[in-house]
């Protein structure tokens, strides 16, 4: 596949998949055996998408901006911007009602049109610190 049908392919699941949602469609973007590096999550699209539920139900408003694509090869790099409201239990915090703006960037790779494969860097330190479980730094 081109790297232009790669990088759109990866805008339309996080269009589809992400900002809209449709879950049922994850098959169509993911591998069966997707596996999400740095995410915590064990290998599989099935486990993939019951941490898409969990976190819907966290953020119902949620929404990934794409920042930047870019690509070569069989990998495509995304740099994302999500922004919700912490309106539901995740990963046993309790709904805040904060609103939360988290930079991720993931490396995807491809192989025939899914996407087998993503690198996850997200500022989880910064999103905690949003929601009032870690205390931010002081300022001098």
């Amino acid at each position: 596949m081109s790297t232009e049908t790669n990088k759109a392919i990866v805008r339309r699941y996080i269009d589809q998949v992400l900002n809209k949602r449709r879950h049922d469609l994850a098959e169509e973007f993911l591998a069966d055996t997707i596996e999400l590096h740095g995410s915590g999550l064990a290998p599989g699209l099935e486990v993939v998408k019951q941490w898409f539920t969990m976190f819907t139900a966290a953020f119902p408003d949620g929404h990934q901006t794409v920042e930047d694509v870019i690509a070569e090869a069989d990998r495509v790099v995304a740099r994302t911007t999500f922004n919700g409201t912490h309106q539901g239990e995740m990963q046993g915090i309790p709904a805040t009602g904060k609103n939360v703006s988290v930079s991720s960037i993931t490396i995807f790779r491809l192989d025939n049109g899914k996407i087998a494969e993503g690198w996850l860097v997200s500022d989880n330190l910064g999103m905690m610190q949003q929601l009032g479980v870690i205390p931010a730094p002081q300022e001098n």
